[in-house]
């Protein structure tokens, strides 16, 4: 899956990552969110920078993890300026610098998930270290959408069945719902 990806070019990326932001953008879980978790991309991710941008210049409040290698644990930090809130922390992803304040878990309205791959199904394949897998079960309320490319996307990937499936999945293709995944109301 990551070689598939890592074969597109920076152009395609961009060019992708535009198309999935503006279909996120139009979702009305993110629409009525007053703070949104967002991954930071790296590597041949779907770049998330523009979208934390457009989301901080539409008023939301919004968060990135900060990963703590030791414990494999993800603390969410809210962010207001992408150059001077963020630099590489661990694994060299850009992450919340230290003067950038820990939010409530109970604060986030949306959490946008990363994966290496996802299933047709809204299951996700990270890429080994846990730490969403340990974060998304401590979420009170927080709308679990998966962001990608549609690239990424496959029939089926492994999982549990304590794993978290997204409620959304939004790449540059297409918005796919997850009955199966969304929560009481």
């Amino acid at each position: 899956m990551l070689a598939r990806r890592n074969a597109l070019s920076p152009q395609e990326i961009r060019l992708q990552s535009a198309a999935a932001g503006s279909r996120l953008f139009e979702l009305l879980e993110l629409k009525g969110a007053g703070l949104v978790m967002f991954f930071v991309s790296f590597g041949s991710e779907i770049d998330t920078l523009p979208m934390i941008r457009q989301a901080l210049a539409e008023g939301k409040r919004v968060a990135a993890p900060r990963a703590d290698p030791e414990t494999r644990e993800l603390t969410p930090c809210e962010i207001t300026d992408t150059e001077r809130d963020l630099a590489p922390g661990a694994h060299e992803i850009r992450e919340p610098k230290a003067h950038c304040p820990a939010v409530g878990l109970d604060e986030i309205d949306v959490v946008l998930v990363p994966a290496a791959a996802w299933g047709e199904d809204g299951h996700r394949l990270g890429y080994g270290g846990g730490y969403y897998d340990r974060f998304l079960p401590r979420l009170p309320r927080a709308r679990r959408v998966g962001l990608g490319l549609e690239v990424q996307v496959v029939a089926e990937v492994p999982h549990g069945e304590r794993d978290l499936p997204v409620e959304v999945l939004v790449t540059d293709a297409a918005v796919r719902r997850f009955a199966h995944a969304a929560r009481p109301e």
